[in-house]
C-alpha cells in the first residue's frame, strides 16, 4: 500500500470516526416485506445458536440464518450501539427511544444492558456512557472491552461489564478480542491497524495490513482477524509479523461492522443491510435489508 493512499484511507477512517461519534445517518431502503423495520445499523454480532444478532437505530435484531425471519429482541425499541455477546446472554449499550424512558433504559445514555430470557437489565453505568463499540472473548468470559463516545479511551471491565476504568487512551472506530488469548486485543485507528498483547494498555502498528474501519477476531485461524476498509474491501489476515492479508469480498455499502462466528461463518454489515458468508468470502447472501430512517 502506497504512502498517498494509506493517507488518504487514514482521512477518511477519521471522517468515519467523527461521523460515528456525533450521530446516526440515513441507512438503505427497500426493507423486506417479512422483517420489521430495521433502520442504521451500528453493530453486529452471532449468538451462541448461529443467529445473526444486529444492533440498529430501531433495537436489537435476531435473524434466523434457517429461515432468515427478523425478530427485535425483547421487543423493546432503543438505539443499540455496541452489541456483543457474552456466554448466552446479549450485551448492548446505546439510547433509550424517546418514547420508551423505561428503569433499564435510562436517558440519556443506558451504559451497558444484558439481554437474557427473563428479558432486558440494566449491568450498569445507567445514564453516564454510551460505548459505541463492544467487545468479548469465550477465553475470558468477564473479560469486556468498550469505546465510549464521549471520550477518546478504551474502557475496560474484568467482572462481567460490572465495573469499568480506562485502559489506554485510543482514538479508534473498531476494536476486537481475540477468542483463544484475551490479552490481544486488536484495533482500527487513523494511523491503521494496531494490536495490544497487554489486554490493551499498549499499542502497536500490525504490519503490512490494510487500512480497515471496522474488525472482528477470526476463530478459524491463529489471531486471526476479518475487516473491511473505507472502501468496503472486505479482507482477512492475521495480527502475526508477516502475515499476508487477501480480500474476501466487498461491503455493497459504507461498512458499518463485521464479525464471525466459531464455525467462520462471516457477516458484514453496511448502511444497505446485512450479507452472510459460508466459504470464506466467495459468495454471499444477503440475509437483511434496511430501511431509511426518518
Amino acid at each position: 500500500m502506497n504512502t498517498r493512499t494509506r493517507t488518504l484511507t487514514a482521512t477518511v477512517l477519521a471522517g468515519v470516526l467523527t461521523v460515528t461519534a456525533t450521530a446516526c445517518t440515513t441507512a438503505g431502503s427497500d426493507e423486506p416485506s417479512s422483517a420489521p423495520p430495521v433502520a442504521h445499523i451500528h453493530d453486529v454480532a452471532f449468538a451462541p445458536d448461529g443467529a445473526v444478532l444486529v444492533g440498529a437505530h430501531t433495537g436489537a435484531y435476531r435473524i434466523d440464518l434457517t429461515t432468515d425471519e427478523v425478530s427485535l429482541v425483547g421487543d423493546t425499541v432503543f438505539d443499540a450501539m455496541g452489541l456483543t455477546v457474552q456466554g448466552e446472554s446479549i450485551l448492548a449499550s446505546g439510547h433509550p427511544a424517546p418514547d420508551n424512558q423505561e428503569d433499564s433504559f435510562v436517558p440519556p445514555n443506558i451504559g451497558l444492558v444484558r439481554h437474557t430470557e427473563t428479558g432486558w437489565e440494566q449491568v450498569s453505568l445507567a445514564g453516564v456512557t454510551d460505548f459505541h463499540m463492544l467487545a468479548t472473548t469465550p477465553a475470558a468470559p468477564d473479560f469486556l472491552l468498550g469505546l465510549p463516545s464521549d471520550r477518546a479511551a478504551l474502557a475496560a471491565s474484568v467482572d462481567g461489564g460490572q465495573t469499568w476504568a480506562d485502559v489506554a487512551a485510543l482514538t479508534a472506530r473498531d476494536i476486537s478480542i481475540d477468542p483463544t488469548n484475551p490479552d490481544v486485543v486488536t484495533a482500527t485507528t487513523p494511523e491503521g491497524l494496531m494490536v495490544s498483547r497487554d489486554a490493551g494498555s499498549s499499542f502497536a502498528p500490525v504490519g503490512n495490513a490494510p487500512m480497515l474501519v471496522v474488525i472482528a477476531a477470526d476463530p478459524t485461524q491463529e489471531e486471526g482477524i476479518i475487516g473491511a476498509g473505507a472502501d468496503g474491501t472486505i479482507w482477512t489476515g492475521t495480527t502475526k509479523p508477516g502475515a499476508v492479508w487477501k480480500t474476501a469480498g466487498h461491503a455493497t455499502g459504507i461498512p458499518a461492522a463485521i464479525s464471525v462466528s466459531p464455525d467462520g461463518t462471516a457477516a458484514i454489515a453496511d448502511d444497505s443491510g446485512v450479507r452472510i458468508t459460508t466459504d470464506a468470502g466467495n459468495t454471499w447472501r444477503t440475509v437483511l435489508v434496511t430501511e431509511p430512517t426518518s
